[in-house]
């Protein structure tokens, strides 16, 4: 489990720190402002969630370590153990599109995932921009879920290393060859997909809400790409929350640059 760890945190920061290299040399939307300091804003909300995701893991850890003897979820199928691994980084992969689309469908928890999506200049650090209050939320429910499925914490690191460097390239500000990009949204969300997800359009950011598989986004019908997305609006305007409850500005302004 160590080295699971080791490389669920490598991943982690040598995919962030390669792609925000990449987007400084080929980026797809020019910068309005400073990188550096975009970076650091967003760096200092996500180590303010650590304070919450280290703990929430331990526990989490616990919690299903100790469920194990009760209830086997997927363990419990008479299929490989490589088997069984597959389908439980899959059933994750689908709790996580689930729980991305209530966060835009309900009116309480959009009030903090706008924070996410109150970000006007998308990159790799995009990724780590979450109100702690949606971070806690998502934890908490992670623990009835992963249990259910049977999930154990090397799955989960498993499922980690593989999501992560996907979740930064698709929220990376770099400009690839639509060809590569229409290939690879076969099967992981693409940056192509992720910008319009990111757009100040409802009808345009209530889409595309996959992690690590576009499946889902293709099986339930949430799936939008577009030819020419060089003028996309990226952010939040009172326009973006149409009949959804205006996101209080209170929520916001402490994480807008």
């Amino acid at each position: 489990m160590e080295t699971l760890y080791s490389l669920s945190w490598l991943t982690t920061i040598a995919g962030g720190l390669l792609f925000w290299l990449i987007e400084g040399r080929i980026p797809f939307f020019s910068s309005p402002g400073t990188r550096g300091n975009h970076a650091k804003m967003n760096l200092s909300i996500a180590g303010i969630n650590l304070l919450i995701l280290l703990p929430g893991s331990i526990a989490l850890s616990f919690a299903l370590e100790h469920a194990k003897p009760y209830w086997s979820g997927v363990r419990a199928l008479d299929i490989s153990p490589l088997a069984q691994t597959v389908l439980i980084v899959v059933l994750i992969d689908l709790w996580m599109y689930t729980w991305h689309r209530f966060n835009h469908i309900s009116e309480f928890l959009w009030r903090f995932h706008a924070v996410h999506h109150s970000d006007p200049s998308l990159d790799v650090t995009t990724a780590w921009r979450f109100h702690y209050v949606e971070i806690l939320f998502s934890e908490l429910l992670r623990f009835p879920v992963f249990i259910l499925i049977g999930a154990s914490i090397q799955d989960l690191l498993l499922y980690s290393m593989i999501m992560t460097p996907i979740i930064e390239f698709h929220h990376s500000n770099i400009r690839i060859p639509s060809a590569v990009d229409r290939m690879l949204r076969l099967i992981v969300p693409t940056p192509l997909m992720h910008r319009l997800h990111h757009s100040a359009i409802r009808a345009e950011h209530d889409t595309n809400y996959g992690s690590m598989l576009s499946l889902w986004d293709r099986l339930f019908g949430s799936y939008l790409v577009k030819k020419d997305i060089s003028d996309i609006a990226i952010g939040l305007t009172n326009e973006s929350d149409s009949d959804k409850q205006r996101v209080p500005a209170l929520l916001l302004r402490p994480f807008n640059n």
